[in-house]
């Protein structure tokens, strides 16, 4: 949802069924009797995408992370 980094194309085999899943809505925030909805909820993500979007709190959205590698790579 971020980079687009596909861990099969690169991995084979491997990595076919690898990635990391970002919550929407950050664990901590959310109260114990809320279930998780694996479609409204999480979103694929590379582990680095992933890291870089828990840089602050609360974490970056992914638009927010996405128009920052944007600004990075047009300078």
């Amino acid at each position: 949802m971020v980079c687009g980094f596909n861990f099969h194309e690169t991995y084979g085999e491997i990595g076919r069924t690898y990635v990391h899943v970002h919550h929407l809505f950050e664990i901590s925030q959310i109260k114990k009797e809320y279930v998780v909805n694996p479609i409204n909820d999480l979103r694929p993500v590379c582990p680095n995408c992933h890291t870089m979007l828990h840089k602050k709190k609360p974490a970056y959205t992914i638009e927010e992370f996405k128009d920052m590698i944007i600004d990075t790579k047009n300078k």
